[in-house]
């Protein structure tokens, strides 16, 4: 019986293709329970399959709720911040609301004032939203990204209970 080998060369091609297909990790962070409200940010889990890819982002809280909390005629806001230049402030603010039972994220920033993007609330402690590549607050190249929440009702939270993911520093994306 006559065995065939595979040259090393054909194997390392074809392991190349398929790690050239596999999308990038998603980097994760999670915070603790530590903020009475329902917007308690629990993770925030983002990823951009390479420099000039979109950046996906999801962000869940500990407590469920619905896409109303975020209306956009109250105070409940969940936002996104873009630091694009690694200084430590962030240059754009993606703020998340709704409207006619829609949740959108308005970006700002620079001077600058972008179209709403949509955003999943796909069951009820989880936002998900998509930034398109090679756009100002997610340029080609790495980009920091943190969440932040501030949830206003009556008792402990009545003059705002507030949270960030993470507590300080960023998430830093390809």
């Amino acid at each position: 019986m006559r065995t065939r080998s595979i040259p090393v060369v054909a194997i390392l091609g074809v392991l190349a293709l398929v790690l050239a297909a596999t999308p990038a990790a998603a980097v994760q962070v999670t915070d603790p329970d530590d903020v009475a409200g329902k917007l308690d940010l629990k993770t925030l889990v983002v990823r951009k399959a390479d420099a000039s890819a979109p950046l996906v982002a999801k962000i869940t809280t500990y407590e469920n709720w619905t896409a109303s909390l975020l209306k956009d005629s109250g105070k409940n806001r969940v936002y996104v911040l873009f630091d694009v230049d690694a200084d430590g402030a962030a240059e754009y603010v993606g703020e998340i609301s709704s409207s006619g039972g829609d949740l959108h994220m308005d970006i700002t920033g620079q001077g600058s004032a972008f179209e709403p993007l949509p955003v999943k609330h796909p069951d009820g402690h989880t936002l998900k939203t998509v930034v398109p590549g090679g756009s100002p607050p997610n340029p080609d190249g790495t980009v920091q990204i943190a969440a932040k929440s501030t949830f206003r009702d009556t008792g402990d939270c009545s003059t705002a209970c507030k949270d960030r993911i993470p507590d300080t520093g960023w998430v830093s994306v390809p």
